[in-house]
């Protein structure tokens, strides 16, 4: 075994007994999602998204929110899965699986990308996916405590970390998404920017929020 995947090994191990081996937290005491995105800076909240039981049940969700948020120019989906536990650390699902999974097409992939929204740096992963005539690009990424990360597996260490340090267990999953039609891509890749860089100090105060 080379050394490379010996400490994979390691760590996914270490990470395992971290997230399952000691007590989880009992209760949080805070606002819903729902609750505290009711207003974003710049942004009309439109509807709510109702999600079906059995995506509830696979998805093992303790919160989260489905809405469409209108800016200047239309329509931007806010996903967040959100989870108090770091029992729960698997759950999310990358949309690379769920897309395809109801029937969309995963045109093109850019990962690792990066955006700034100060003092933080957000990590996130860029898709064009379609299904019969809609297209949508979409921007998600997995978050834990403070950090964000564009894998599952970093995302699950850096739960187990959070853990073992003392800094909380509370990680989830985040999606905007926007739907492509006829307009330009950058200029739609900009709007969700734009709304990333609105959105991302709150929740943070989300995830602070006791």
């Amino acid at each position: 075994m080379n050394r490379k995947l010996l400490l994979l090994s390691i760590i996914f191990l270490l990470t395992t007994v971290f997230i399952h081996g000691r007590g989880a937290v009992k209760g949080v005491d805070k606002p819903s999602v729902r609750e505290f995105f009711e207003q974003i800076e710049g942004y009309r909240l439109l509807q709510y998204v109702e999600m079906e039981k059995s995506a509830l049940d696979l998805l093992r969700l303790d919160d989260y929110l489905y809405a469409d948020y209108a800016d200047g120019d239309g329509i931007i989906t806010l996903y967040i899965g959100y989870y108090y536990t770091a029992d729960k650390a698997s759950a999310a699902h990358s949309p690379l699986i769920c897309y395809p999974s109801q029937g969309w097409e995963i045109e093109s992939r850019e990962p690792g990308k990066s955006l700034i929204v100060e003092p933080y740096l957000v990590h996130y992963n860029e898709i064009i996916t379609s299904v019969a005539d809609r297209k949508e690009l979409v921007l998600y990424w997995f978050q834990a405590g403070h950090e964000t990360n564009t894998e599952a597996f970093k995302n699950k260490t850096s739960v187990a970390i959070n853990k073992l340090t003392g800094k909380g267990e509370q990680h989830a999953f985040v999606r905007v998404s926007v739907n492509l039609g006829n307009a330009d891509q950058e200029q739609v890749k900009h709007r969700a920017l734009q709304f990333i860089q609105a959105f991302y100090p709150q929740f943070i105060g989300y995830i602070d929020a006791q």
